[in-house]
């Protein structure tokens, strides 16, 4: 299995808080509408409201977006229990539709379950990483062959006693997350604190 990026890229983000934001102001918008001309008394006012908002954001510029994610396998949260070989983890979604019960998740750690613990190399060892790199790259033999990039990141296998409460982890599965508050894990990334992450230097390229 193709291993995961630890961390999410900074345009994706953007794409994401942008997605909450419009999903937000139109449903909210939609609701607003549809309640005013709703007749008193009707019943499930506030489901059809809902239904009406869900559309909307469907047909928006974000619609696309929310479909992309209707399968689901890795999810990223903040350990906020363990219990024997359950995790439960406190995440964010880009879905402003998603039941909100399904922000918190049990993750079951089974035998085959892979954690893996995510440390930032040293500062010296990542930089002459990545001006080994930069050479194979001008030399021409990412032409030929697929160079891959140096990973900040150590890699090395822990187990379930090894994640703390308050822990940032990434959590992936074989099979559809989107609408399960618990399941079985095949991998788990314990990462390090955003705060404590040095971004590593990229050698200047040289002609």
């Amino acid at each position: 299995m193709d291993q995961q990026s630890p961390f999410m890229c900074a345009s994706h983000t953007k794409e994401y808080i942008g997605a909450i934001f419009v999903g937000a102001l139109i449903g909210a918008c939609a609701s607003y509408f549809y309640l005013r001309q709703a007749p008193a008394g009707a019943e499930n006012t506030y489901q059809a409201g809902f239904d009406a908002a869900r559309k909307l954001v469907e047909k928006s510029s974000v619609g696309p977006m929310l479909q992309a994610t209707a399968d689901m396998r890795a999810i990223s949260g903040t350990v906020t229990a363990i219990s024997g070989n359950r995790i439960t983890i406190h995440t964010q979604s880009m879905d402003p539709f998603l039941d909100p019960s399904l922000l918190d998740r049990n993750i079951i750690v089974s035998g085959d379950t892979n954690i893996i613990s995510l440390s930032q190399k040293d500062q010296k060892v990542m930089q002459a990483e990545m001006e080994e790199f930069m050479k194979r790259v001008q030399s021409g033999e990412s032409m030929t062959q697929a160079v891959a990039a140096p990973e900040p990141f150590t890699r090395t296998k822990v187990s379930i006693s090894d994640i703390t409460v308050g822990a940032m982890v990434n959590v992936t599965a074989t099979e559809n997350i989107k609408t399960m508050k618990e399941f079985t894990a095949s991998e788990i990334q314990v990462t390090p604190m955003l705060g404590n992450i040095v971004t590593p230097q990229i050698p200047p390229v040289t002609k």
